[in-house]
């Protein structure tokens, strides 16, 4: 407990530093070097910070940032590894990065490469922001794993999000299912939609997840559609397979982020929808009432 509180603390001062000199040198890194420092991605609105390398603190590691109209949302989207079923997972940062690349400073995409013992998993994040005040913005991502040894490879990958919303996650609520996860409080709204289906996934208060994953044993998800509601919660997706040699699989998952309604919208629209309504009932009562003393001089013979 002590040691995710460390965690959390440090990475607050982390997001808060990255931030402000964004904010305050429209920060630029150029990513030429396997060895850069935090790197971001920045459009419109929208601004994400991403580590490729292993930090000390392992909230750190992968996607660390992401503010929309200077709000950030993210605390943390990480992926990891498992060859096999006894060994246990690891961050995928614990690899070789053998590949990094953003053509320009401040871009909005960014590729990272690492490489295993025959194995190689290429990252490619693509940030979509939307005009300033929208609070809109989307976040592609494509994860690509090929084979590159001459054995079967048997691999386990999990893919790890904790949002923080409006920098506080401490009051969303959170469900998932084996191909969608969302999570949202009275503000905002974060998707994300996976392709293919996970084969299990699990969402729990924060750090249940991430201590499963830091242990010295395997994990599988709990694989349970459930819904978390009021607390502080992350969610992960696990991928099981085996690839042929030189063979890929290939993961897409897109993030977005919106603003909920505002309260006040709803009464309205329920009172607008009433108002057509009663409107839509006057005049099929007028016609009818018309229609009626249009035969009220006539008489009607019935037959039996």
């Amino acid at each position: 407990m002590f040691k995710n509180f460390c965690n959390m603390f440090l990475k607050k001062q982390l997001m808060f530093m990255v931030t402000a000199v964004v904010s305050l040198t429209s920060l630029a890194i150029t990513a030429k070097s396997a060895k850069s420092a935090v790197l971001t991605l920045s459009n419109d609105n929208s601004i994400v910070a991403f580590d490729p390398n292993l930090s000390v603190n392992s909230a750190n590691n992968g996607l660390i940032l992401w503010t929309v109209d200077d709000v950030n949302q993210l605390f943390q989207n990480q992926f990891w590894y498992r060859i096999g079923s006894q060994d246990k997972e690891s961050p995928i940062n614990t690899l070789n990065l053998i590949h990094l690349d953003q053509s320009q400073p401040g871009d909005k995409q960014i590729s990272a490469t690492y490489a295993g013992s025959g194995f190689e998993i290429a990252l490619d994040f693509t940030l979509d922001g939307d005009s300033q005040g929208s609070s809109r913005s989307n976040l592609f991502e494509n994860i690509a794993i090929k084979n590159t040894s001459s054995d079967k490879l048997d691999l386990h990958l999990f893919n790890y999000t904790d949002f923080d919303l409006n920098d506080n996650g401490t009051q969303d609520t959170a469900k998932i299912g084996s191909n969608k996860a969302e999570q949202f409080n009275q503000f905002t709204w974060a998707t994300e939609v996976i392709e293919p289906k996970a084969t299990y996934y699990q969402v729990s208060p924060v750090s249940t997840i991430l201590d499963a994953l830091e242990d010295n044993t395997s994990t599988t998800l709990n694989d349970l559609p459930s819904l978390l509601s009021s607390g502080d919660n992350a969610y992960a997706f696990q991928w099981d397979f085996t690839l042929d040699p030189e063979k890929s699989f290939l993961i897409k998952n897109y993030k977005s982020l919106k603003s909920v309604p505002e309260p006040t919208i709803i009464p309205a629209l329920v009172g607008l929808s009433s108002l057509m309504l009663l409107c839509c009932l006057r005049r099929w009562w007028f016609f009818r009432k018309k229609s009626k003393s249009e035969y009220s001089d006539h008489t009607f013979e019935v037959y039996y």
